[in-house]
């Protein structure tokens, strides 16, 4: 499949035929440079003002957000028909700022120091197979917690207890009563809402399974969630409780943690080689352990999973605590519940690769809305290379491309873009040579030359 082909179904969308055109330029040149800074990818002023018209919201043919999301999603109909099973997972990614100082919604985000600098959000989900490396981008929801939509559950509940002030309880409401509200909670539902509702009219047999982290421990969500009839696993909180409670010597009834909650069910398994927050282990002992979780919404399966290493040393000082809308009651369903939980480490190959070579961090819009739709847009592109990886290593294109960005044997779409890079490059550099008259007798006496230290 060509690129070209790839983005027309989105830029088909926009209906005027130049609007259409621009935005095929636009993710055309993000990948060819590798960047998404506008003014650095157009050619003059007139081409930056179109490519900002597209992305700004004030045009009927405006490629916004949401539009770039169902199109996205749409494009996966015919892999949801051919599956039994559809395991999504769910994790934001920061977009890291920390040179920005007047950029329109600026939140805090942690960087990879866990510094707090200044960025935005995005909530992204992506489909991907137990059997298989194989990835599936479905969706990417940039938002902002300084977005004056934006409400956070503490916000919540201090306005139902009447904490806040008349004017704000107020606001809250017109939020609520609009359904304009936004938080971390809205947006997971809403996503699993979409990508559920996709995958049963395509195919109505399949199971849909969403895999989150533990910032998504929260009854309300897995209520959300349990309500769609989808399934889902998310990791819980260490400080969660039972269902049962033990007496003091004071006669006060105190909860039991639930880590420490006797199994109803537990199995071993060795591993040949597990591999846990960027390390291998070889040989090392996983130990299974069930048991159930009541809410005031619904009861679920929690799996207890705790590794030792060939040496008998503890992989993590606490067990992993997975809760499940499975029913879980027999090693197989935990060790399903179990697997489905370790594909999470794949979505962030996906944000390595958006923010590596693609520029998702590298705009300088001060417009909110123009990220939006932008980060969005740089989402979608990502998808035609995790589409075509099949592809990449029979065409003998792509296979010199990848060479070209220094693959070192292994095709894949990160060394195509490099190489794709280093071509755009070369033919910006031939194109100066021929306009200057800059013979190859002349270049090559310069990369030779001791002067430059090359």
């Amino acid at each position: 499949m060509q690129f070209k082909e790839y983005v027309h179904d989105l830029s088909d969308k926009l209906g005027q035929k130049q609007v259409s055109n621009n935005c095929f330029e636009l993710a055309n040149k993000i990948v060819a440079s590798g960047d998404s800074q506008l003014w650095k990818l157009s050619c003059n002023h007139n081409e930056y003002n179109n490519f900002h018209h597209i992305l700004d919201g004030k045009l009927k043919t405006t490629l916004t957000s949401e539009k770039t999301n169902v199109c996205l999603l749409a494009r996966q109909n015919d892999y949801f028909k051919s599956k039994d099973m559809v395991v999504v997972l769910h994790d934001p990614s920061t977009i890291r700022k920390p040179e920005s100082r007047t950029a329109e919604n600026l939140c805090l985000v942690k960087d990879l120091d866990n510094n707090l600098v200044n960025g935005y959000m995005t909530y992204n989900c992506v489909a991907v197979e137990l059997d298989s490396s194989r990835v599936k981008l479905l969706r990417s929801v940039p938002y902002s917690t300084e977005q004056p939509e934006y409400v956070t559950q503490e916000e919540l509940r201090a306005a139902a207890a009447g904490k806040l002030t008349p004017k704000r309880t107020a606001r809250i409401k017109e939020l609520q009563d609009s359904n304009k509200l936004i938080n971390l909670r809205t947006i997971a539902l809403d996503s699993v809402d979409a990508i559920g509702k996709q995958v049963h009219e395509t195919n109505k047999e399949a199971l849909v399974i969403h895999i989150f982290d533990r910032g998504f421990d929260d009854d309300a969500l897995l209520a959300g969630i349990n309500g769609t009839g989808d399934y889902l696993v998310i990791r819980m909180k260490l400080n969660r409780n039972s269902n049962e409670v033990t007496m003091s010597r004071d006669g006060v009834e105190t909860p039991v943690k639930l880590r420490n909650l006797r199994p109803a069910g537990s199995f071993e398994k060795t591993y040949a080689k597990v591999r846990f927050k960027n390390r291998t282990f070889t040989n090392a002992l996983g130990v299974f352990e069930w048991n159930y979780l009541d809410t005031k919404q619904g009861s679920y399966s929690v799996v207890h999973a705790r590794f030792y290493s060939s040496s008998g040393k503890k992989i993590f000082a606490e067990p992993m605590l997975l809760v499940t809308n499975f029913d879980v009651a027999c090693e197989q369903v935990a060790m399903l519940v179990f697997e489905m939980y370790m594909t999470r480490s794949r979505i962030e190959g996906v944000f390595k690769f958006c923010k590596e070579n693609l520029g998702w961090e590298n705009s300088r819009i001060p417009d909110f809305e123009c990220v939006k739709n932008l980060l969005t847009l740089i989402f979608f592109v990502a998808g035609y290379y995790y589409e075509i990886e099949d592809e990449l290593t029979k065409d003998e294109t792509m296979i010199w491309l990848a060479k070209l960005g220094n693959c070192k044997g292994r095709v894949s779409h990160t060394y195509i873009l490099r190489g794709l890079e280093v071509l755009v490059h070369y033919a910006i550099a031939k194109q100066f040579m021929a306009e200057n008259n800059i013979t190859d007798e002349q270049v090559y006496d310069i990369l030779n030359s001791s002067k430059l230290n090359i």
